[in-house]
């Protein structure tokens, strides 16, 4: 269900449906909510795997000697910064995890979307403060592998480029997600709640 439809059907002359009406209304609600669910675990579970593959290919690396920890650690701080970056996204979660409250079920459901909604941006906040803690790591990274001869100037440069840009598409969706859905849909959500209460 999408939610300009739930906004309009509550805000209708006919917000009095019937039990059958009601029924479908929240059975819909739910469906949305178990969908945003299942969305956010997969979103979870991606980079969780990504980083997972990553950190196997750096340890295998460091223990058959293809890489010096004297001399090649900023790839390792990268990892580092990552796993916590996704600790705190993991903790953060965690923490928003709440007992189901009193009320009737559309208003529980109205605080779940919320709830839902506050920890989308709380992963927009973690994104941000983690950002340039992560750029310090990479930079160093890519720099010691040029040093170590792993890779040309050039190399080097190409390196640089495809982060830079891949980087700067995350920041520009982010930044777009906050500001046009995030933002908007708090801001309506917490509208219905406060009409819910009156």
């Amino acid at each position: 269900m999408e939610f300009e439809r739930l906004e309009q059907a509550w805000r209708s002359q006919a917000n009095t449906p019937d039990q059958q009406a009601q029924a479908y209304l929240m059975e819909q609600l739910m469906h949305a909510l178990k969908a945003r669910r299942r969305g956010e675990i997969l979103l979870f579970a991606i980079p969780v795997a990504a980083m997972t593959l990553f950190t196997a290919i750096a340890a295998r690396s460091i223990l058959i000697g293809q890489t010096d920890l004297g001399r090649e650690w900023g790839a390792l701080a990268m990892l580092g910064v990552c796993w916590a970056m996704l600790a705190a996204v993991a903790v953060a979660a965690l923490r928003a995890r709440r007992p189901p409250g009193d009320g009737s079920p559309v208003r529980q459901a109205l605080e779940a979307l919320l709830a839902a909604n506050r920890r989308a941006r709380v992963n927009y906040r973690i994104f941000w403060m983690s950002l340039p803690v992560f750029l310090v790591p990479l930079l160093v990274a890519v720099v010691q592998l040029n040093q170590v001869g792993k890779t040309t100037d050039r190399d080097m440069g190409q390196m640089l480029l495809a982060f830079g840009v891949a980087l700067g598409a995350s920041v520009g969706w982010n930044a777009l997600r906050f500001f046009r859905v995030l933002k908007p849909e708090q801001r309506r959500l917490e509208g219905l709640l406060a009409e819910y209460r009156e």
